[in-house]
């Protein structure tokens, strides 16, 4: 659901042009492989994905491309009615059985819907927010999407899988980001994980209308008030971290303090960048052996939470190759002694 000029431009994605682009995706859906899950009742949740093997760090759980997406345009051209009267003749154009996939989906709510009604709810529900080519600047829209099996895994604030949208084929990738065991709930973070525990049931129930029961959210006031000390920690280092004047009080030490924090806090989706920042930081002081190690365990680590597309991953890959090239290589002490001040002010 788009306009005609944004329809074009996205006929051309190599996912309608190439084949070979989308081959081995949708497999959970058409069960032409055997689920690492299934979809069954969860106590207090409605459905859940429960693993029904060892799931280990780094294995694709699912790769399912769009059932349906929607131009955020939408919501500036076309008055309310005529927008919901379109998502629902969306869903309606799609197979009998893609269809009931979906009208099946949680809308956190047991209000008596209309037909056009319950459409809206279960996109605004279970639709994630993508970006369908966010290197064309001409052409920089975005849109939400709704991919029915990924949307039937239920929010943790530690999650233990992740996901990545893939503009070349449409589609939206889970992997696990740590061992999950047989019978474990698979689960992704519906929300920025960096907040508090009060910040984060804030916006879950205002935005999907529950309370989180998570072990993060459960946990006693002591353990809760020390994990929120640690995310705003985590915070404050991040933000000395990006600081790459001569001011900055940034020390391979703190990556590292950074990377173990995300790390004890259970954030594996994000410790790719902490992992990103201890290699800049060990090249920036003429450390290039432990910069490479750092810089490979972004990559491994980004691979699975940002795709190998990603920029970061991409510029760590470069890192570890060669450090001593690299933009960051003795960049601390360059610019904490003044070293090229001159060179760097002329350039």
């Amino acid at each position: 659901m788009t306009t005609p000029k944004r329809a074009a431009h996205l006929a051309r994605n190599p996912a309608f042009t190439d084949p070979i682009v989308t081959k081995g995706t949708n497999q959970d859906i058409v069960q032409t492989i055997p689920a690492k899950y299934q979809v069954v009742p969860v106590e207090g949740k409605g459905m859940g994905a429960i693993a029904t093997r060892l799931i280990n760090r780094g294995e694709l759980i699912m790769a399912n491309t769009a059932s349906l997406m929607v131009d955020y345009g939408a919501f500036t051209h076309l008055d309310t009615e005529e927008y919901m009267q379109l998502q629902a003749e969306l869903v309606d154009s799609l197979p009998e059985k893609h269809r009931a996939l979906v009208l099946n989906l949680s809308t956190h709510d047991e209000a008596n819907f209309t037909h056009v009604e319950l459409v809206g709810k279960v996109l605004s529900t279970n639709a994630f927010d993508i970006e369908p080519d966010p290197t064309d600047e001409e052409q920089h829209y975005s849109f939400y999407a709704l991919f029915p099996e990924i949307a039937r895994m239920n929010h943790d604030c530690r999650a233990n899988a992740d996901y990545y949208y893939d503009p070349d084929s449409l589609t939206q990738y889970i992997h696990a980001i740590r061992p999950i065991l047989p019978g474990e709930e698979i689960t992704i973070s519906y929300l920025n994980p960096l907040l508090t525990r009060r910040r984060r049931a804030k916006r879950l129930l205002r935005n999907w209308g529950f309370g989180c029961g998570c072990a993060a959210c459960t946990a006693s006031a002591a353990a809760g008030h020390a994990s929120d000390a640690r995310v705003e920690q985590i915070a404050r280092l991040a933000a000395e971290l990006e600081d790459y004047s001569s001011e900055s009080r940034a020390t391979p030490q703190m990556a590292e303090l950074h990377a173990a924090l995300l790390e004890q806090e259970g954030l594996w989706g994000l410790v790719y960048q902490a992992y990103a920042f201890a290699a800049i930081e060990w090249n920036g002081v003429g450390e290039p052996w432990t910069a490479t190690k750092f810089a490979h365990l972004a990559v491994d680590y980004g691979i699975h939470s940002v795709g190998p597309s990603d920029r970061d991953v991409i510029e760590m890959a470069t890192l570890a190759e060669d450090p001593w090239n690299h933009w960051s290589w003795m960049l601390r002490t360059k610019r904490r002694m003044g070293w090229g001040v001159r060179e760097e002010k002329e350039a």
